[in-house]
């Protein structure tokens, strides 16, 4: 559902937002609620406008209870040093909220119960955002560090599942506060984080493949314009998979395959090209050493 336009990206609002905005609305917390929504949508713009200086093109945001999901025409997931930095420009938006209220607070201008509200509410979002899990801030970041060494569609998996796994921790917490008597905002707050988690960790790994995909046309046509691109190299055996060596490969670094016969004496180089088509004609099992057959 688009509401408007924020700086000419599209917002839209996720059905999990507007649970949680009409439950803290039942409990006579709406203000708090629309500071909520005000926060994370600072939190979430300040990802794109730092996306936009590295020149990727933002067409839309999704907002979810404490965070979002951006859309963009270019490509920046598993990008060491590009989405490292765009993950950290929220909490950092945050932080500095933070730190400009509790001056305000500590010279005495601005006391109150909402600035209490303003100040714990930008600090949770700040550390929250920063779990080494996905969807969130310390996920992204997390991928970009490791998709180098353990390979894209395998690290977003593995932070995805780790989301979804603490999703269920949230849920039984908020359903334990409220066997206990607690009908308030904390345990339905982690209840609908719960939910959260599941349904965003499952859209990570059911996209991950196809992001993948995208990313290593998107690369083969940055190899074609450039002219070069950083490589790396696989040592491989001939009874390898094909789905097993795809899944090595990265974003921001061109593949070549080394393999071996049963010696370990070199027999070819294959690039990164050669096992992509030969998965897409020949299927993620076929084994390595038999599409070299096909391709002498």
């Amino acid at each position: 559902m688009e509401l408007f336009k924020v700086f000419g990206i599209s917002l839209r609002i996720h059905p999990t937002f507007f649970l949680f905005l009409a439950i803290y609305g039942v409990l006579g917390l709406a203000a708090q609620a629309l500071l909520i929504f005000a926060l994370v949508l600072g939190h979430e713009l300040s990802h794109l406008l730092t996306a936009r200086a590295y020149g990727f093109r933002v067409v839309g945001l999704e907002l979810f209870p404490f965070g979002g999901a951006a859309y963009c025409d270019d490509l920046f997931e598993g990008r060491k040093i590009e989405e490292s930095i765009m993950a950290l420009a929220g909490p950092a938006f945050n932080i500095v909220l933070v730190f400009a209220a509790q001056g305000l607070r500590w010279q005495g201008i601005w006391t109150g119960d909402f600035a209490d509200d303003f100040v714990r509410y930008n600090l949770w979002l700040a550390v929250f955002n920063l779990f080494p899990v996905l969807p969130l801030d310390g996920g992204r970041i997390m991928r970009a560090l490791w998709a180098d060494a353990f390979g894209f569609v395998r690290t977003t998996k593995f932070l995805a599942w780790a989301g979804k796994g603490l999703g269920v921790l949230l849920t039984l917490y908020g359903i334990f506060l409220l066997s206990k008597g607690q009908f308030s905002e904390g345990p339905l707050t982690f209840i609908i984080l719960g939910g959260f988690f599941w349904l965003a960790g499952s859209k990570e790994i059911s996209a991950a493949h196809i992001t993948f995909l995208r990313q290593l046309t998107h690369k083969k046509e940055e190899l074609l314009k450039k002219g070069l691109m950083r490589s790396k190299w696989l040592t491989v055996q001939p009874n390898t998979p094909l789905v097993r060596i795809v899944e090595e490969f990265t974003p921001d670094r061109y593949t070549l395959i080394s393999l071996t016969k049963e010696g370990m004496d070199l027999e070819k180089i294959l690039t990164e090209t050669d096992v992509l088509e030969g998965m897409l004609r020949e299927g993620i099992r076929f084994p390595v050493g038999k599409l070299d057959k096909k391709i002498s």
